[in-house]
């Protein structure tokens, strides 16, 4: 291996690894869910009164990513909401989301580009990061070859663009 691109909490990215990004959930739905007075989204406990696409995750492989787990640390832990659509995968969560089928858990920089272009919003202020994040990792060998060189700085400025892009287009 020369080049690997892992996510993952800085325990786990390896010794020498230079961290790319990390990721921020927040919830995030259609602009067209917000059109509606009756079911207001203003603050956390609004959720009560939508429903909530979620990753189906028996085994708790991804708790990030869990309802329950965004609940707790916003502080409204017994918080029922209005229904629940369990999905098999996360390409499925924020596509349901965009088609106005309820609020979900998004992945910055994962959402990012939907926000900016509209097909999503972010609602309610960002409460919670995870501690992963995207790291370069090299092979040891790797890291003299000036063409591993190059394409690990250009790895770190394409993040670095994301990144001030994405901090600009969302709360």
């Amino acid at each position: 291996m020369d080049v690997a691109i892992r996510y993952s909490p800085a325990q786990l990215a390896g010794g020498g690894a230079t961290k790319l990004g990390g990721e921020a959930v927040f919830p995030v739905c259609s602009p067209s869910l917000l059109l509606d007075r009756s079911r207001p989204l203003n603050n956390p406990t609004d959720l009560e009164r939508h429903v909530l696409l979620t990753l189906d995750d028996p085994d708790g492989r991804w708790p990030w990513l869990s309802w329950n787990v965004w609940l707790e640390v916003a502080g409204i832990p017994e918080l029922r909401p209005g229904g629940i659509l369990r999905l098999s995968g996360y390409e499925q969560v924020i596509p349901a989301a965009i088609a106005g089928n309820g609020v979900a858990l998004g992945r910055s920089p994962l959402v990012d580009a939907a926000i900016r272009d509209g097909q999503l919003v972010a609602p309610l202020e960002r409460i919670a990061s995870t501690e992963r994040a995207y790291w370069i990792v090299t092979g040891p060998e790797a890291t003299s070859r000036p063409h591993v060189a190059e394409f690990v700085a250009w790895l770190k400025r394409a993040s670095a663009k994301d990144l001030s892009r994405s901090n600009a287009g969302t709360r």
